[in-house]
């Protein structure tokens, strides 16, 4: 009857071993899970390099698009062609030096040879540790989209002055299998999910060698000259910006057509963004009062005798936030 006891301890301190080696094993695991962060700088590094073609579905001001995206990458060269499948047939060829834009239904074309945006599919800055002061970043499990699996990560605003983002990223690629934008109040205002998605793939006839493009009228060839420095970069500052928003870029925005030009003020907190126009005379037909368009802000009216437009992509009160500090530095000589 002593050993009883004996194996009784024993039987406890194996007990006691074997829950201490699966504490130690979780923390183990959970150390070597990539971060939230390494998740999301994989997807900016996948967006950029990888080749891939699918379909998508964008989801906006109630609206519903069906999108055929290819995205191929040559050394160094990208190339990227967005066509919709609904709707009135457009088609959108993508390179470094140009944006083309056809429409085949009116037989046009048309070439924009300023610098291409990159914000689909690629919208966070290269630094995240930037964002640390107004955003906190979570991985919330795991998620199936196209059929493949996927990470969710969310990126949350640590107030309501900017909007947060929610991805769905393909285990396998680091591709955004599906993108969230919420609003101030975490509801969603825009969506972009693939519905089906090839990576190591992208058909390059759909992106160059179009003969039949030389067929088309050419609709409109911007000047790259339309935006300038501003004359007089000092003339207006803006108190008591929002949290985390500064000034990133100001230029002058020349019309070919010749109307009076547009100062504009881009303001930034790394990832949301804003722009700011100052025109020097208000037109009756000019914007007052303020908008929303799905997740676009806006608002127009006269500061100290000039007309601003305000709009982008944040909570109406950022907006606000900074019209409402703007005071005219000096007077336009």
């Amino acid at each position: 009857m002593s050993s009883v006891p004996h194996i009784s301890n024993r039987l406890s301190q194996a007990c006691m071993l074997l829950c201490l080696f699966l504490v130690i094993s979780q923390s183990t695991s959970a150390a070597d899970d990539p971060s939230p962060k390494d998740w999301l700088e994989r997807m900016m590094r996948a967006v950029q390099q990888l080749n891939y073609q699918g379909t998508f579905i964008y989801l906006h001001d109630n609206q519903l698009e069906s999108m055929k995206i290819v995205h191929a990458v040559q050394g160094d060269r990208v190339r990227e062609s967005l066509m919709s499948l609904n709707g009135t047939p457009r088609e959108v060829i993508r390179d470094e030096e140009s944006v083309t834009c056809v429409l085949p239904d009116s037989n046009e074309v048309s070439i924009d040879r300023r610098t291409p945006s990159t914000k689909f599919l690629n919208i966070l800055p290269q630094d995240l540790d930037q964002l640390d002061n107004h955003y906190s970043f979570q991985n919330v499990g795991k998620s199936r989209i196209a059929n493949r699996q996927a990470q969710v990560v969310l990126i949350v605003p640590n107030d309501r002055l900017r909007y947060g983002y929610r991805f769905a990223l393909d285990i396998e690629s680091g591709l955004p299998l599906k993108s969230d934008l919420l609003n101030e109040h975490g509801e969603l205002v825009e969506q972009t999910m693939f519905t089906d998605l090839q990576i190591g793939v992208a058909e390059i006839s759909e992106l160059h060698n179009r003969e039949s493009l030389f067929t088309y009228r050419l609709k409109s060839h911007p000047d790259e000259t339309n935006k300038i420095p501003l004359l007089n970069p000092n003339k207006w500052d803006f108190i008591g910006l929002p949290s985390g928003f500064r000034l990133r870029m100001q230029h002058q925005l020349i019309d070919p057509q010749g109307s009076d030009p547009i100062d504009q003020y881009v303001f930034s907190d790394g990832l949301s963004s804003l722009s700011v126009f100052v025109e020097p005379e208000t037109r009756e037909e000019a914007f007052r009062g303020v908008s929303r368009l799905g997740a676009i802000n806006a608002w127009g009216g006269q500061v100290e005798g000039f007309q601003v437009t305000a709009v982008g992509e944040v909570p109406a009160v950022t907006i606000l936030g900074i019209v409402q500090g703007m005071q005219l530095k000096q007077t336009h000589d």
